[in-house]
């Protein structure tokens, strides 16, 4: 996952990938600048599914919360590694372990950012699939030509509405466009 932000305060939500994919591990690594100094290279193994914080829920995390550290890689489902930095300099860093199935980057603002440039490039190279998301259509739009006239290629996703965007419009935005948190999908 590229350029998590949001996602490094909710790290124990993605211990629900327990229940999508059970007898499945799961590796993400999370690539970016907003990664704290101190996170880059923890490795944290969630295992179990992230605890309900209804008191009288009687929900399926009743048997506890999510571990850091405490678990073997045989018994984690999910594990997440934080590298701090852009994708195209810690690739090396990556792949020392594995190459990635598909490359996801939540909001990217790809036209917006020059530094995206060198990861496209790399992404092409990889031959990977990589699904993008932005706020608005617009952007998505100026990102997907900046992904074709890089790759020379047109999308192999076209820009549609995401199902599960944000469902309560960003505020304080500079464009004067509705914005949602991941509400365009495309990809290559």
């Amino acid at each position: 996952m590229l350029g998590p932000k949001k996602e490094l305060l909710q790290l124990a939500v993605f211990g629900e990938l327990h229940a999508l994919f059970p007898s499945v591990q799961v590796h993400i690594e999370l690539v970016g600048p907003a990664i704290p100094e101190s996170r880059d290279g923890e490795s944290i193994d969630l295992c179990s599914y992230a605890r309900c914080i209804e008191t009288d829920c009687m929900c399926k995390s009743s048997s506890g919360n999510m571990c850091w550290d405490v678990c073997s890689e045989r018994t984690s489902a999910v594990t997440l590694k934080l590298h701090k930095g852009l994708y195209h300099e810690r690739y090396r860093d990556i792949v020392k372990d594995s190459i990635p199935h598909i490359v996801i980057a939540p909001n990217a603002g790809i036209a917006a950012y020059s530094s995206w440039l060198p990861t496209i490039e790399l992404i092409k190279e990889l031959n990977v699939p990589a699904v993008f998301s932005d706020y608005c259509e617009e952007a998505s739009h100026l990102a997907s030509c900046c992904i074709s006239a890089i790759t020379g290629r047109p999308m192999t996703i076209p820009i549609q509405l995401n199902p599960f965007r944000q469902p309560m419009a960003v505020e304080d935005s500079a464009l004067f466009l509705p914005c949602y948190a991941n509400c365009f999908l495309f990809g290559i």
